[in-house]
């Protein structure tokens, strides 16, 4: 009598594991997560039932999907910050013209073992952003040779980068806000310290105002920490100050978005009694009420310049020279700020 042919159910069933996990496994499937119990079990349960798959749909099965690793070092999620979204929706398309997919991995901010996770997630290639100092993971992927551009800034030029000034672009909303006759001008940082566009628009600020004849004050200066909430818990902070400032500049348009509500709770008016300006210029900046005035960041200039990098770096490999490249920014002027009312 004819054995009956051995399927991938089969195998699954023995197995105690699902159909499309019994795939991923024998056809060695890149960027899923399967415990190394679990791929013992498939194997072993494969070759007790002398499981012999199709060649041609194994064939097809072990076409590989070339991809391209979006990784993100944040200290918040990833998924509510509207400028990662942002870069998501600009790089997908460019990518997908070449051929590669992007996958988006989230990283803690000391979590910087990429050639590891590059590994892990079988990825060609990685666009790094959200740069930190002291950042030891890229060494081994300079070392290496692995192709990866950073959409951001650090000290070592054996990568390549693509950024903006972020010294300069903050420094230009202060001069703003200055010019419009501001004097008590608040900052909320977006993001801890360690991070390099923290650092840098932080620096901006304070150096402006020198520029402008204004003193420093500390206890006009805020931290956040990428999410509105923080912006929130900022801005109440700023509000309980004997005097309050007239003007705040958010490091990023996400604490505006929560300085905006705090002082819209305590009945204040924008841009009446303060004036607000953010950074990024993401999607819903310009549908605010008022709309907000924002340094607008070449979002979809970044995604195709690093996009181009990578394909550079992956079609000349070694021989790829990095290169670092700062695209210009632009202050979009809107309806959150006005002069100070006299008093």
């Amino acid at each position: 009598m004819k054995r009956a042919k051995v399927s991938a159910s089969d195998v699954a069933e023995l197995a105690g594991v699902s159909r499309t996990t019994v795939s991923f496994v024998l056809n060695q499937t890149p960027g899923k997560h399967i415990s190394e119990e679990t791929i013992k079990k498939v194997l072993g349960a494969a070759i007790e039932l002398n499981y012999i798959p199709n060649e041609e749909a194994r064939k097809l099965a072990m076409v590989r999907h070339k991809s391209i690793g979006l990784f993100v070092s944040h200290s918040r999620s990833i998924f509510s910050d509207a400028f990662i979204g942002m870069l998501v929706e600009k790089l997908t398309p460019v990518l997908n013209k070449h051929r590669y997919r992007l996958v988006v991995q989230p990283l803690k901010l000391k979590q910087t073992d990429y050639l590891q996770l590059a590994e892990v997630d079988n990825v060609d290639g990685i666009i790094l952003t959200n740069t930190h100092d002291n950042d030891e993971g890229l060494q081994k992927l300079i070392d290496t040779h692995f192709p990866t551009v950073i959409i951001g800034t650090i000290k070592n030029n054996a990568v390549s980068q693509i950024d903006i000034d972020n010294r300069q672009a903050a420094s230009e909303v202060i001069s703003y806000l200055a010019g419009l006759g501001h004097k008590d001008i608040a900052m909320i940082i977006h993001a801890p310290m360690a991070y390099f566009a923290a650092k840098e628009r932080f620096a901006g600020y304070k150096e402006a105002l020198k520029k402008a004849g204004l003193v420093f004050r500390q206890e006009l200066v805020r931290q956040g920490d990428f999410d509105e909430t923080s912006g929130y818990r900022a801005m109440e902070s700023l509000l309980d100050l004997a005097a309050p400032p007239t003007a705040v500049f958010a490091g990023n348009d996400i604490m505006a978005y929560g300085a905006i509500q705090a002082i819209k709770d305590r009945g204040l008016n924008i841009p009446g009694d303060i004036s607000i300006a953010g950074f990024d210029d993401d999607f819903f900046s310009r549908y605010l009420n008022p709309p907000l005035t924002t340094m607008t960041v070449p979002v979809t200039s970044l995604a195709q310049q690093a996009a181009k990098q990578i394909m550079e770096h992956l079609q000349l490999n070694e021989n790829c020279k990095p290169s670092q490249k700062i695209l210009p920014v632009t202050l979009s002027v809107r309806d959150s700020c006005k002069p100070p009312e006299l008093t």
